[in-house]
């Protein structure tokens, strides 16, 4: 995945999670399990 996979993912995530994550975090989220466990523990 490119940069572009990666933002539009994350805008995704924040949209069907109702979340926003800040971009320092979203740079760090580089594979699923990373993103996985990111949602696990913010969209609460």
């Amino acid at each position: 995945a490119d940069s572009l996979d990666t933002v539009e993912l994350i805008m995704e995530f924040e949209k069907e999670f109702n979340i926003s994550i800040p971009d320092e975090q979203a740079e760090t989220i580089t594979t699923v399990g990373q993103a996985v466990s990111y949602l696990e523990e913010n969209a609460k």
